[in-house]
């Protein structure tokens, strides 16, 4: 339900008049760095939407001798391991300006992201299903609160600073099947067993941004 939400609100980002100003920014840095496509219907406020992405690629290859007991007799083996996984974090949000002095503009922000994840791997070839069903039981939301200024050169261009709190929720659920005795009867039977993991993370960030005005 809160992906519809979040559609929704992208596709009224981009029917919206074009009666103001469109902008776009970067935010250059050492982690995951991002860029946003926005539109400035009036002084006071801009509505965006963002996007960031990381790909990671790992492998492992081993080869060497070992024991097989079908044909009782050592032989040679070569193992290749790949995982392959990409996050996808779009994001949309809304700044509010609160505060202007000569060049100097202060605001407010708040944006909401949805952070999905993807990937495979890889075991000689074969791709593991357990791996797959892994990835689909993730679920990720985000949100940041931030509050900065802008240094207006001129109407088409700052430069920013920005300081605020970011939420990360990730739920992960997980279930499989186990053959469990029970004494009383002699017998064994099969029992669904459920996981369900959640993890909160509430860290403070910062971010220099260029923001260009057209």
């Amino acid at each position: 339900m809160k992906t519809k939400y979040l559609l929704i609100a992208l596709a009224l980002f981009f029917t919206c008049r074009v009666s103001g100003q469109f902008t776009f920014g970067v935010s250059p840095g050492f982690g995951l760095n991002s860029a946003y496509f926005g539109y400035k219907p009036n002084d006071k406020i801009v509505l965006f939407i963002g996007f960031q992405y990381l790909n990671i690629n790992y492998s492992y290859e081993e080869s060497g001798l070992r024991y097989n007991w079908q044909s009782n007799r050592l032989e040679s083996y070569d193992d290749l391991n790949k995982v392959s996984e990409s996050l996808y974090v779009p994001n949309v949000g809304i700044k509010y300006y609160i505060k202007q002095q000569n060049k100097l503009h202060a605001y407010l922000t708040l944006n909401i992201s949805k952070p999905m994840l993807g990937g495979k791997s890889e075991s000689n070839g074969v791709e593991s299903e357990s791996f797959k069903k892994s990835i689909k039981g993730i679920s990720m939301w985000g949100g940041e609160l931030g509050f900065g200024a802008e240094y207006f050169f001129d109407e088409n261009f700052s430069l920013g600073g920005e300081f605020g709190l970011r939420y990360i929720y990730l739920k992960n659920e997980q279930n499989s099947t186990s053959q469990i005795y029970n004494p009383a009867t002699g017998t064994s039977q099969t029992t669904e067993i459920k996981n369900d993991y959640k993890l909160n993370i509430s860290p403070t960030y910062s971010k220099i941004s260029l923001n260009f005005y057209f």
